[in-house]
């Protein structure tokens, strides 16, 4: 990328005031790939001093990838470079400087690509402070703009990398529910969920596995009544229509950012009804539980029954459920042999979630669960919340 016909960093970075070297230099070594050959003089440096010893150990390298991981910098191949102590010897390299704001598809981006891109954006920062007075004076008024948009588009090239989700296929983050992180993760979900509701064909168990083994389920401070002993949180969030404090509904965030996960899940219960029901199940939202086994409990502000079912690679874990609990007595005052084992990992189980009910202890590397459900006053929820869910598949009545 260009600005008034100087170098940009591919991060923003302010016109003529470069470090330095030419920017025909930076140019160059921004064309580089982590394959792109290179070739060093031998002893490039003189001897006895620190740049020396480090230069003799990344100069045995042969690749791009190779100096990096031997210890040389990136502005060390800028130097170099510019004092043709190095070279570019073959290999592939990029048509243009590396520039993150303009790549179509940053899923590939290596680790020396995401190396050299984070260096361009910290010089770009020190190039912003050595110009912080005629930023004020408002020589370039769109300099921060500029850089407020590469270091998002950095931030973002480093997730995309990391989970293989293209930056246009990322949620917009909800700041106080998501991490960054979470958001890259949940998105690559989305995406994985679209291609499989795309084939158009049953869902069965082993796509809602795949699916979420790359979502990622926020840690819950709240739900205590299924925290095993010695835990302060699990991994658990409701997905639909969900029952707030003070009595409102809402539905939850997922149904606007990851909408074909939320139609996943909704398909799979549609595809796979619980044995003897002819007809859909009804519920308006979902539980996403993993890695716990929650201890015995009754749920609130549950009407009708619940269908649980559980994913992964573990034994145990079975459900334990009592049937006639009338709540006469508190949960810790019933006998296990009282409750019905149902394996849920091979067929669902259909409770009533206000009865007692835990999770047996499991091994294995992994457990998720779903637990299908309808909250208490789902038929006092608005047109407009109702709206999105029912176009996701949620069969309200």
């Amino acid at each position: 990328g260009v600005f008034g016909g100087e170098l940009r960093l591919g991060i923003g970075s302010r016109p003529g005031r470069m470090a330095p070297y030419k920017p025909e230099s930076y140019s160059e070594v921004l064309r580089w790939l982590e394959d792109t050959q290179v070739e060093y003089v031998p002893h490039g440096k003189k001897a006895g001093t620190k740049s020396f010893d480090r230069y003799e150990r990344y100069a045995k390298a042969k690749t791009v990838a190779e100096a990096l991981e031997l210890g040389s910098k990136p502005l060390d191949l800028v130097h170099d470079f510019e004092k043709k102590l190095l070279r570019r010897a073959g290999g592939p390299i990029r048509d243009k400087p590396l520039d993150l704001t303009e790549l179509e598809d940053t899923t590939k981006l290596t680790k020396t690509d995401l190396v050299l891109a984070r260096w361009g954006y910290n010089v770009a920062k020190k190039e912003e402070v050595a110009n912080s007075e005629e930023a004020a004076a408002g020589e370039d008024h769109d300099f921060e703009k500029r850089k407020r948009e590469a270091a998002e588009a950095l931030r973002k090239a480093r997730l995309s990398a990391k989970f293989g989700v293209k930056v246009e296929d990322m949620a917009t983050r909800v700041s106080w529910a998501e991490t960054p992180t979470m958001v890259a993760s949940r998105s690559r979900a989305n995406v994985e969920a679209a291609k499989i509701l795309d084939e158009k064909r049953k869902i069965v168990d082993n796509d809602v596995l795949r699916v979420l083994r790359l979502w990622a389920i926020k840690r819950n401070n709240d739900r205590k009544n299924v925290f095993p002993d010695g835990v302060s949180w699990v991994h658990s969030e409701v997905i639909g229509l969900l029952h707030c404090s003070g009595g409102r509904l809402i539905a939850t965030l997922h149904t606007r950012s990851y909408p074909k996960v939320v139609e996943l899940l909704v398909r799979w219960m549609k595809d796979n009804r619980p044995e003897g029901h002819s007809r859909d199940f009804p519920f308006t939202s979902i539980i996403v539980n993993s890695g716990y086994s929650a201890r015995k409990h009754r749920d609130h502000l549950n009407v009708g029954p619940a269908v649980v079912k559980a994913f992964g690679n573990f034994q145990g874990g079975e459900l334990r459920y009592w049937a006639n609990d009338d709540k006469s007595a508190t949960v810790e005052a019933l006998k296990p042999e009282d409750g019905t084992l149902f394996d849920v990992s091979s067929a669902a189980a259909v409770i009533d979630g206000n009865r007692a009910h835990g999770v047996e202890p499991y091994t294995g590397e992994e457990r998720y669960s779903l637990v299908f459900y309808t909250t208490a006053a789902y038929n006092k929820a608005t047109p407009e919340v109702r709206q999105p869910l029912a176009e996701l598949g949620f069969p309200f009545t």
